[in-house]
């Protein structure tokens, strides 16, 4: 199969993106979006299956617990019950409690606007390093929020993971990202193909 074939297939069949499965629209780019989007990497960079966690992303806004207000006015046992429910179980139960210190980070250091932490890391290890500051959020999140805040955020774009770029290997595409954006052919469709990638690499 052509390189261009591969890319049309992994994007058409994988592309959707993860933020957009948990009802987060960060292609907006406004500070509850991103928030959200930041909730659902930590969620996910834990050691529990992406579709446990990708679920339990969206259980919590159905909940209107993907809010920073809603989520630090929340009792513990309410997000306990949420997670739990929707296939995140952890006997320690520290994803509540997880969630809930992010909730507070986010409005302590940034005034609920993950945007300031873009601007005020500047490149794109700049943001990682401060990403990997938030509780939960280790340099696997960082990389799970990067790879598809590369949408709208300049300084990350373009990038791939650890994961996309050894898919990308296997499947005899470039690991280089300036090279594989140039394939794709757009901003979005790269960012795409960089999920439809890790989604790859999970199966």
């Amino acid at each position: 199969m052509a390189q261009t074939d591969t890319i049309e297939t992994l994007i058409d069949d994988r592309g959707t993106l993860f933020s957009e499965e948990i009802g987060a629209n960060i292609a907006r780019d406004v500070p509850q979006q991103w928030f959200h989007w930041l909730l659902g990497a930590q969620l996910m960079s834990a050691r529990i299956a992406a579709p446990q966690a990708v679920q339990a992303a969206a259980a919590l806004k159905d909940e209107g617990l993907h809010k920073i207000d809603t989520i630090l006015d929340s009792t513990r046992d309410a997000r306990i019950k949420v997670l739990n429910a929707n296939g995140y179980a952890r006997f320690d139960n520290r994803g509540a409690d997880q969630m809930h210190d992010l909730a507070r980070q986010v409005r302590d250091w940034y005034g609920d606007d993950l945007r300031r932490l873009r601007d005020e890391g500047g490149d794109r290890d700049g943001i990682l390093k401060r990403l990997k500051d938030f509780k939960g959020i280790g340099p696997g999140g960082a990389a799970i929020f990067a790879r598809e805040a590369q949408l709208a955020w300049d300084a990350l774009y373009p990038m791939l993971d650890k994961a996309a770029s050894g898919q990308a290997e296997k499947l005899d595409l470039p690991t280089d990202p300036d090279a594989l954006a140039d394939s794709a052919g757009s901003r979005e469709r790269f960012t795409r193909l960089a999920t439809a990638l890790t989604r790859a690499a999970l199966d």
